[in-house]
């Protein structure tokens, strides 16, 4: 459903109020998990890692973040559908990051999609039956291995192949406070909604406080400009995007994280159940492995976990996202 007005300035204002907190003395940790909102009308255009370390000036990190996201959606449920989605997208995204002088860091993010039936259906039965106890009619009643995604004015199936490329450019702009600047490129097939079809550019300022010894907090915020593109019809001019964060280090090499993210919905297609806000929750593990190596794994979940009851906390998304992780610092 869509939100009201005040609920979203309330979030804003939350996150505001955040990024103001005066700072104690700075943990120690891994950082936000590298995820993002997954649903496949979401996935061609640019948003931001809410990552919020900087790889020092002459270092290099190469990273492979692969994560795999299951989506069932019919809206309006009864009736004649304006929005389907029932597909699995896999997504390996590869990224060259550089540090720079004068805490300055540069990255490219290479992505590639591989959208269809996918491996998740019967799991994420299972999980809505005997876990969340609870069952999502529309995907109830569809059989396994679906690969199809419809809005007003496109209708996509299966599609594997090379994404849309983004160059970044992250300043350290004092102790505590990041800014990130980005713009992505057209190198996806937008008429099988690999990419956009069109480029987008944007900025976010992210935030880190130690708040105990183990437990640190981070946020992001900013925008993102969206060009219409050849994909999708009615697409957003501006989006929001903003993150929070909880890190926990448990141990000298293990992290734990409860994260928060949202962002406006990519397209306009008439459909509240579409155009809400998009929010999801995630749990994350880090792992130090040695040799400037770190591994990480993370699980996504939308309104489900809630039974739709907390919108504020998790709302459109993927029903179910699981991540693994590599990353390699020289």
């Amino acid at each position: 459903m869509l939100r009201p007005r005040g609920n979203l300035d309330a979030v804003r204002l939350a996150i505001l109020f955040a990024l103001s907190l005066p700072a104690v003395a700075l943990a120690q940790d891994l950082g936000p998990i590298s995820t993002r909102n997954h649903r496949a009308i979401a996935l061609p255009f640019l948003r931001f890692d809410p990552h919020t370390g900087l790889v020092p000036d002459g270092h290099v990190e190469w990273d492979a973040i692969f994560q795999s996201a299951n989506d069932s959606r019919r809206l309006p449920l009864q009736g004649q559908a304006r929005v389907e989605e029932d597909q699995e997208t896999e997504r390996l995204l590869l990224r060259w990051r550089r540090g720079l002088s004068k805490g300055r860091e540069f990255s490219v993010e290479v992505p590639f999609l591989s959208r269809g039936g996918g491996f998740l259906d019967p799991i994420i039965t299972s999980w809505h039956a005997n876990v969340l106890h609870w069952q999502e009619p529309f995907r109830a009643s569809q059989p396994f291995g679906r690969s199809v995604v419809a809005v007003p004015g496109s209708r996509f199936g299966s599609a594997a192949g090379l994404g849309d490329v983004a160059l970044f450019l992250s300043q350290q702009l004092a102790q505590r406070f990041v800014g990130s600047w980005a713009v992505k490129f057209p190198t996806g097939d937008g008429h099988r909604l690999l990419g956009s079809g069109g480029a987008d550019a944007g900025g976010v300022i992210k935030g880190r406080w130690g708040l105990r010894k183990r437990l640190v907090f981070h946020a992001m915020g900013g925008l993102i400009a969206q060009s219409p593109g050849t994909a999708l019809d009615s697409v957003r001019g501006l989006v929001h995007e903003e993150s929070m964060a909880l890190c926990w280090q448990s141990n000298g090499r293990d992290d734990w994280v409860l994260q928060w993210i949202g962002e406006a919905s990519p397209v306009q297609t008439g459909v509240a159940g579409s155009d809400a806000t998009h929010r999801q929750l995630t749990i994350g593990y880090q792992r130090l492995l040695g040799h400037g190596r770190m591994l990480e794994l993370s699980f996504n979940e939308d309104r489900d976990v809630f039974n739709g009851r907390f919108p504020e906390g998790a709302n459109v998304a993927p029903d179910f996202t699981i991540g693994i992780s590599l990353f390699v610092r020289k």
